[in-house]
């Protein structure tokens, strides 16, 4: 069995409450030692994490995979994420990305042996769902809700989301029956115990809405400092504060996006001449003249949006914060950004691992409780998804996925020990 000790870090695993220098040693694909030193033979294979911090691999809640599964997963390590949610709910090449892997089943066939563990959700919408090429091939009669949820359990699927539901206002896609579906699919998910993530479309009104529809339900309400982009975020986090059953995500992002040319929301942004591509490589950004022939993703700042999600990062309410990663790599290389100059925006250097830690502690037992999936801690038994960060270079630097190195020294190996993450009721 092969054995890696993980030497002179400095440990941050938050779901274990443990925090110090400590040396890890991985045996096969799990974590079977942690202490303050580890003494080991020379045919151990040894990674230095000296002057650098070692945290659980980053579990997203939220990736869609716009230039397909494999391409993103590949990006994804070197953003810290180990476990990506994926959410098949954009476009590739003008079509629902379901529909280029040649149906459901096909496309979590390939969810195995990436370079990144996959977790899946696929949205249901209401039987009135518009606007939007994708979310329209997952709208659900009512009377198939129950059916549609065992089928996913069936297949092994995390979780239900993203459900877009226009309750506040602007949303990717048109509904008038937004309410009452979200009540008889709570009642169904209830069920299952399945988890179920919303995003209920611009503003506080639909937060406040979907709290009242919920009845003391488990929900998951998707990022929210982008809803609540242009209403009181303080508002919202004290509404969410008296309803502990509703978790919440943020982006840590000054941009948001879609994949589809037909959104509503990127349509009102194109007519006020405030969407833009960005280039993947060298993120220039450049303003298309057309919607109808540019290439997506398309991308948009909302007012206050930088602003809300640091709050939001920063805030005891907010559980997690995810990329909402339209497949390219660019929203996930914003969030590490961000990531690393907030903690780094930290003078006191005792005060900066406190800010660093609250982070962490969002971005991987947080997520993995709120999708029931045991990954996101480094306690020993657990999957050795490890993440190394050079904090003063800001970048990651080596990250292991169960048990295997991925990234080293900032460059990828050929290694691609993935799994898919099924649903375990």
């Amino acid at each position: 069995m092969k054995k890696v000790l993980i030497r002179g870090g400095y440990l941050i695993d938050p779901g274990n409450k443990k925090e110090g220098n400590y040396d890890l040693l991985v045996e096969g694909d799990r974590i079977s030692k942690i202490e303050k030193e580890i003494t080991v033979n020379k045919e151990i294979e040894v990674i230095e994490a000296d002057g650098k911090f070692v945290v659980p691999g980053f579990v997203d809640l939220q990736v869609n995979p716009g230039n397909t599964i494999e391409y993103i997963s590949d990006i994804l390590p070197f953003c810290g994420i180990t476990t990506p949610l994926i959410m098949p709910c954009n476009t590739y090449d003008g079509i629902p990305i379901i529909d280029h892997y040649g149906g459901l089943k096909k496309m979590l066939s390939i969810c195995e042996g990436l370079r990144v563990n996959i977790a899946t959700a696929i949205s249901i919408e209401p039987p009135d769902t518009g606007g939007h090429e994708t979310y329209v091939k997952l709208a659900v009669p009512y009377e198939k809700l129950s059916s549609r949820i065992e089928e996913f359990i069936d297949l092994g699927i995390t979780s239900v989301g993203e459900v877009v539901l226009p309750l506040g206002g602007i949303a990717h896609i048109t509904s008038d029956s937004s309410e009452e579906f979200l009540d008889r699919l709570l009642e169904e998910t209830t069920k299952y115990d399945m988890p179920v993530l919303v995003h209920t479309g611009l503003g506080l009104a639909g937060i406040q809405k979907s709290v009242e529809i919920t009845k003391g339900r488990t929900m998951h309400l998707c990022h929210v400092g982008s809803t609540c982009s242009q209403d009181s975020i303080h508002k919202a986090l004290t509404l969410l504060e008296d309803n502990p059953h509703i978790t919440t995500d943020t982006h840590l992002s000054e941009v948001a996006g879609s994949t589809s040319r037909n959104s509503k929301l990127v349509m009102d942004y194109f007519k006020r001449g405030e969407v833009v591509k960005i280039d993947p490589q060298d993120f220039k950004v450049s303003v298309p003249k057309d919607i109808n022939t540019a290439k997506p993703p398309f991308y948009y700042n909302k007012t206050n949006l930088l602003e809300n999600n640091i709050i939001c990062a920063l805030s005891e309410r907010v559980e997690a914060i995810e990329t909402d990663e339209l497949g390219d790599g660019i929203r996930a290389r914003i969030m590490l950004k961000n990531f690393f100059r907030l903690v780094n925006s930290v003078a006191l250097e005792h005060a900066k691992i406190k800010v660093l830690g609250k982070l962490i502690q969002k971005l991987t037992v947080n997520p993995a409780r709120i999708l029931k999936i045991n990954r996101g801690t480094l306690g020993e038994g657990d999957f050795a998804d490890v993440v190394i960060l050079d904090l003063v270079g800001e970048k990651v630097d080596t990250v292991l996925v169960n048990g295997e190195t991925v990234v080293f020294n900032g460059q990828a190996t050929e290694k691609k020990p993935g799994r898919r993450i099924l649903y375990k009721g």
